[in-house]
């Protein structure tokens, strides 16, 4: 059994249901040869889609493209039905917009609380309080540490105050950028099977890069892999799951790559 062609994946992707997010034909890269190209993905609200491949496949590249670091050569991002190409970064967290990056995510020299109440920086004064109560209802474990300093957290209490800041402008759309690393065996399990599930039943949209594939595609309910700067497979993420010849996607490597053994 083969997977879908490139062709047939890239254009699968429009026709689902995107109200959260929809990039068509996206290339990018930085000055040279594009990293990325003709990329077309969708998510729709409250679900969750986990963008997966081997190492330079332009995961990061994608991701950057769509929240503004990088600067789109051609396609488009939409975003609640609102056209954020090439949009500078802040302008896109206005639009409903959270990214996570893998590092720099939180304020080590500051608390827990300041760290929320910088992420509600676009909020007027008095509305900072209550959202940051709903957040912490979300993750009750920011209202236990609420006056700790980051820099002494673990990595995951870390990873759970930077989603937290994220938050604190309702996003309909949150992207996570290997937010696993680094992270021990428990912790990623906690992530995917209680923090992820929580946040798309809240209505938000999780975009989910992730080295550790097989364990995020169980929790989301699409699944996207690239290789090359391509997406080579855009189906559904139990199908994918399923597939005994995964491995085939990685250009020949076995499927223990999937699960993260790069």
């Amino acid at each position: 059994m083969m997977f879908a062609s490139e062709h047939t994946a890239a254009s699968a992707a429009p026709a689902r249901a995107s109200d959260c997010l929809q990039v068509r034909d996206l290339t990018a890269g930085y000055g040279g040869p594009p990293v990325i190209r003709g990329i077309s993905l969708g998510l729709g609200q409250g679900q969750v889609a986990v963008i997966a491949g081997p190492n330079g496949a332009g995961k990061s590249t994608l991701v950057k493209s769509i929240v503004g670091h990088l600067r789109c050569v051609s396609g488009s991002v939409t975003a609640g039905g609102r056209d954020i190409t090439n949009h500078p970064p802040e302008k896109i967290a206005r639009s409903g917009v959270g990214y996570v990056p893998q590092n720099e995510d939180a304020f080590g020299t500051m608390t827990v609380l300041e760290n929320l109440e910088i992420g509600g920086y676009l909020l007027k004064k008095r509305a900072v309080g209550q959202r940051i109560a709903e957040v912490m209802e979300v993750f009750p474990a920011l209202g236990r540490m609420r006056k700790r300093h980051v820099s002494r957290l673990s990595g995951g209490e870390r990873k759970m105050v930077a989603i937290g800041r994220v938050l604190m402008l309702r996003p309909r759309l949150l992207i996570l950028d290997e937010p696993t690393a680094g992270l021990a065996v428990a912790l990623t399990t906690e992530l995917f099977e209680r923090y992820i599930p929580a946040l798309s039943a809240t209505g938000v949209g999780v975009l989910l890069v992730e080295q550790k594939a097989t364990e995020a595609l169980r929790v989301a309910d699409w699944g996207y892999i690239l290789v090359s700067g391509q997406v080579h497979v855009s189906e559904p993420a139990s199908t994918i799951l399923s597939r005994p010849d995964i491995g085939e996607v990685f250009l020949g490597g076995s499927s223990s790559v999937l699960a993260g053994e790069d």
